[in-house]
């Protein structure tokens, strides 16, 4: 079997989608898929399979590609359509949206399956993620489009609980979704850190910087400790639109000397981060669809706060690997990263059980089987 591995941005890497894609076609190349990966990236790192490019796309750009590449769509189809026969492909896998509209009809084109990754919310009006009118507005009716393209997908994988029932309460056809945690595949485990004896924990937060991330109420949190209990050592890594808001925050407030801002790092780089850390804070206001975040932080051994939203309440373990936290409740953050700093044990104790959630859950031999699965179901032998 032959399948076709379609990512609009892969392998530039712009978030949690792109990571976990990575590790999931290594994880099916280990099974002896013969994929093709078909990208409109111009970026050409070596990968160890084959990449097949599609011309002229390459310098879309990022902006219009969110945007769904109004006015290009048939023109896009039409190439894809010509290279998915060029190169005999049976199944072909959508790994985003952005250009769902144009794969749904190149599948259809040459009468094969289509299967698609959903890693996005729904039903959430766009001026929730900080896009003014009338952006906003069209993203929203755009969204219409895509669940009607959607519904043409043999099956649809979505990346939790959440979003299949998202899906679903949107009209798609429950035998046409699967949930499978495909933005969560894990290659690589750390150890949960041993008690230390300094004064203080180690705090980091990722992502990119945008408004409904809600890096701004970690920022307050902090604040709200060193008032009442001493300083804490933070770290924020990442970037994007809302980072200088972020800094300008944190400078009025006096906290610089707590918390360093070290923008976008490599993969190597945030392995490191997580290392450092002793307790992760995911904490986003708007429902995350997964939480690639918090599952990296328990590969690692980390526990984690997390909003009680989305696919985060299934990630985390409340209590037991980490917390729930209210969104855009600052308070409730400084009083669950306070527990860590007066019982230090139970760093080391949720951790551990995070550690063991995440390889029961999130390890990459497990989701990909369950991804090869479907392909199987969809072009028997």
């Amino acid at each position: 079997m032959r399948v076709g591995i379609f990512s609009s941005f892969y392998p530039e890497i712009h978030g949690g989608a792109e990571t976990s894609l990575a590790v999931l076609l290594d994880g099916l190349r280990r099974l002896g898929l013969d994929e093709v990966l078909v990208t409109l990236s111009r970026a050409q790192p070596d990968l160890p399979i084959r990449v097949i490019r599609i011309s002229r796309f390459g310098a879309v750009p990022k902006r219009l590609k969110l945007f769904g590449m109004p006015g290009l769509n048939s023109i896009l189809a039409n190439r894809l359509t010509k290279l998915l026969r060029e190169n005999r492909i049976e199944l072909l896998h959508v790994n985003d949206t952005y250009s769902l509209r144009a794969a749904a009809k190149a599948a259809e084109t040459l009468e094969i399956p289509l299967v698609l990754s959903y890693h996005n919310n729904l039903n959430i009006p766009y001026s929730a993620y900080g896009y003014p009118y009338p952006i906003s507005s069209w993203m929203d009716s755009r969204e219409k489009g895509i669940l009607k393209a959607a519904s043409k997908c043999s099956m649809i994988i979505a990346d939790s609980d959440y979003i299949a029932r998202r899906l679903i309460d949107a009209g798609l056809s429950p035998t046409h979704v699967k949930r499978i945690y495909i933005d969560g595949p894990i290659r690589e485990w750390g150890t949960p850190p041993t008690r230390s004896d300094r004064p203080y924990i180690r705090v980091l937060s990722v992502g990119i910087m945008q408004v409904h991330k809600g890096f701004q109420n970690l920022i307050l949190a902090i604040k709200k400790i060193s008032i009442d209990a001493g300083p804490l050592e933070v770290i924020m890594a990442g970037d994007g639109p809302y980072s200088s808001k972020l800094l300008n925050l944190a400078e009025r407030l006096g906290l610089m000397d707590r918390i360093k801002f070290v923008g976008r790092v490599a993969p190597q780089e945030l392995t490191r981060l997580y290392d450092w850390s002793d307790v992760v804070v995911v904490p986003t206001i708007t429902p995350e669809p997964f939480g690639r975040v918090a599952v990296e932080a328990m590969s690692r051994g980390r526990p984690v706060i997390g909003t009680a939203t989305g696919g985060l309440t299934e990630i985390i373990d409340d209590g037991r690997t980490g917390y729930h936290v209210p969104p855009a409740t600052p308070s409730a953050i400084a009083e669950k990263l306070l527990i860590f700093q007066n019982r230090r044990e139970l760093v080391e104790e949720m951790g551990t059980r995070g550690l063991e959630r995440c390889k029961m859950l999130f390890d990459q031999s497990l989701i990909t089987s369950q991804v090869f699965d479907v392909y199987r179901s969809l072009v028997p032998a």
